[in-house]
């Protein structure tokens, strides 16, 4: 693979104030088997380029080199499906060492909640745009619905873009800590640590943590995780969540996660 040049200039970020500026130039390393420097460039200049959709078979030993390209999104998750630990293996060996020590340092994660903020509106605020924010109460009510089945607070971590007083309402909630680990990539690898995720609803950010771990995870009803082409490998819930009408088949779930968990924190 060509080593991708991660770094890049963002204006909207700085406008809006946001926490992460997404220049994304200190987070990766160049993994041990991608084409750097020299050859780099030499193979974008002389290579002949097709599309990902083309033909896979190598060129003949005298044909001309071919580049491989890809763009965009695509099919989202759909040929992704059952790759998750070799991806998140190789997602760890390009990270580098100060953002997976960042991760480390918190060895368990029992309630991941991620709130997107950023350059999601406020609801109501622009139509036309179909990144709407969900409302802290939604967080808020069900973190507390997950909390009456399993019997007891748990501990739970908040990741976001957002500043403390856009959190107000969810931060006040007990037993519960924003954290801040310094990166998207360390953000991301913490959350993908939860026992449950809470996703942000039409967020790619919370959809790779909720295919990298596996776990039940849960987002608003209005954009759940259907337009990803994200199946659990596991078995576990990946879907909508309405606190007032919670889907029986994530509650059960969230018994038995956290009936072993309370056990554990018993003895």
């Amino acid at each position: 693979m060509l080593s991708p040049t991660w770094t890049q200039v963002r204006v909207g970020p700085l406008l809006r104030g946001e926490t992460d500026l997404r220049h994304y130039s200190d987070l990766f390393q160049v993994g041990c088997d991608e084409v750097t420097g020299p050859r780099k460039l030499l193979v974008r200049i002389c290579a002949r380029r097709e599309n990902e959709g083309g033909n896979c078979e190598p060129p003949a030993n005298n044909a001309r080199l071919i580049l491989r390209e890809f763009y965009g999104e695509r099919d989202r998750f759909l040929r992704l499906n059952g790759w998750h630990e070799f991806l998140g293996k190789e997602v760890r060996a390009i990270t580098r060492p100060r953002w997976i020590e960042a991760v480390d340092q918190t060895k368990d994660v029992s309630v991941g909640i991620h709130v997107r903020m950023g350059d999601f509106v406020e609801p109501g605020s622009d139509p036309n745009n179909p990144h709407q924010r969900v409302p802290c109460s939604w967080y808020v009510q069900s973190l507390r619905a997950i909390r009456k089945v399993a019997g007891y607070p748990i501990r739970a971590i908040l990741v976001s873009d957002g500043k403390e007083k856009e959190l107000s309402e969810l931060l006040a909630e007990e037993n519960l800590s924003l954290v801040r680990t310094g990166s998207a990539i360390s953000d991301l690898l913490l959350l993908s640590k939860s026992k449950l995720l809470i996703a942000s609803a039409g967020s790619s950010f919370s959809a790779w943590a909720a295919f990298l771990g596996q776990m039940p995870s849960i987002a608003h009803p209005s954009k759940a995780f259907d337009w990803f082409h994200l199946l659990n490998q596991e078995g576990n819930y990946v879907g909508g969540f309405d606190p007032a009408d919670p889907p029986i088949a994530f509650l059960d779930q969230v018994e038995t996660v956290f009936s072993r968990t309370r056990v554990k924190q018993l003895f």
